[in-house]
């Protein structure tokens, strides 16, 4: 795909200028691009894929979920972590540098979302999984008092070291509740281990709704407790992606049909976000 040509109209690329590069946590950097015609395209949950305009090591672009976005100024943020090599180059980027990116991608929460809206929910992350909540909390605090569901924040990480951004989720007015693997910051254990605070036992399962995003092991836990507990749940794949347009089907995952068979569906295009109780998790 050439840096700036569009061909569909929900679909831009181009060129954006780095307005700010800096670090959130240990190993997680927050990026803030401008791009207009990008920004005034977002929904919750949508991600983008960046693409370094100097060299071609590596040559494919990355997914990034999007952070913020403020329309009247242009700005698009996304969140990262510096693992690999085209994240390595990402962090050494300037301000007034250039990215090219194309999106926004995927269905995003609007998928997730009912009619009427869930009593409560639970939105659970780990990682960098925190990402694609920011907007969606923006948009559900925004609603008015009696449409709003009761909302929680659950964020895990291994160590204190490695949370970012909670100010930010803090500064929107969210309630965030924390966990760490080593017990440095908020409840010891798993982020899974605070679900039962949020939805417990006694809570009627039709009036509540979780929405996931993290690593694999712990998306998989949160689908189980949901199940087990007749929940609705959503999750947020973090594929390894090549497009994100569906053309490479690689980032395929095992979907199950309405007959009971099973068949694939692409994670860029047919998701990221997928019903829990439709993927295999086993």
């Amino acid at each position: 795909m050439s840096d700036c040509v569009t061909n569909r109209k929900d679909l831009w690329s181009g060129c954006g200028t780095i307005l700010a590069n800096r670090a959130v946590s240990k190993t997680i950097r927050r990026m803030t691009i401008v791009a207009p015609e990008f920004a005034e395209r977002v929904q919750p949950g949508h991600f983008v894929m960046l693409r370094l305009l100097e060299g071609s090591d590596p040559v494919l672009g990355r997914p990034f979920a999007v952070f913020d976005v403020d329309v009247p100024s242009g700005a698009v943020d996304v969140v990262y972590a510096v693992v690999g090599k085209g994240t390595r180059r990402l962090a050494h980027l300037r301000v007034g540098d250039s990215v090219a990116l194309w999106g926004p991608l995927g269905n995003g929460w609007r998928v997730a979302k009912r009619d009427p809206l869930p009593k409560r929910l639970a939105l659970v992350a780990g990682g960098v999984g925190h990402a694609p909540f920011y907007l969606l909390l923006k948009e559900i605090l925004a609603l008015p008092e009696d449409r709003r569901p009761e909302t929680t924040l659950l964020y895990g990480a291994q160590t204190m070291a490695r949370f970012s951004c909670v100010p930010d989720f803090k500064a929107l007015g969210a309630n965030v509740k924390l966990a760490t693997e080593d017990g440095s910051f908020g409840a010891k254990g798993f982020v899974t281990d605070l679900l039962p605070e949020v939805l417990p036992d006694d809570f009627p399962a039709q009036d509540a709704q979780i929405l996931a995003c993290g690593p694999m092991p712990m998306l998989r836990a949160v689908a189980k407790w949901s199940a087990a507990r007749g929940i609705e749940c959503w999750t947020s794949l973090e594929s390894p992606m090549a497009c994100g347009m569906g053309l490479c089907f690689s980032c395929v995952v095992e979907w199950k049909n309405d007959d009971g068979t099973w068949d694939y569906k692409r994670a860029c295009v047919d998701g990221p976000v997928f019903d829990a109780a439709r993927l295999k998790w086993d």
